[in-house]
């Protein structure tokens, strides 16, 4: 996707935000994450392969330190979803019931 430059708003740790996704173990390793893409150290890439969704989903951290997650087409070139104003230890969750959970299923 052409334009991923202009969802950034400024740059941050990326891999201490992927270090924080992965600590959920099976919750992170159910994505079926394939690539992990550090993009200009402002945003997150993550080429997922979930039950629900099997794009990409790209994290960035906003001025007012809460996370926004995008949901992207990179074929179509589009955004199919975004969720604003999440906090980190909202993070995880939020990515979780968009792309993979299943209710009934119990860690």
């Amino acid at each position: 996707m052409k334009n991923l430059e202009s969802f950034i708003e400024r740059n941050f740790n990326v891999e201490e935000t992927l270090q924080l996704l992965q600590s959920t173990g099976s919750v992170y390793f159910s994505w079926g994450v394939s690539k992990k893409i550090n993009f200009n150290d402002g945003g997150l890439l993550l080429k997922v392969n979930g039950w629900h969704y099997k794009k990409w989903v790209f994290i960035t951290l906003a001025y007012n330190d809460t996370y926004t997650v995008r949901l992207i087409d990179m074929v179509e070139e589009k955004v199919d979803e975004i969720f604003t104003n999440i906090y980190f230890d909202q993070l995880a969750e939020v990515i979780d019931e968009r792309i993979e959970k299943i209710d009934g299923y119990k860690f």
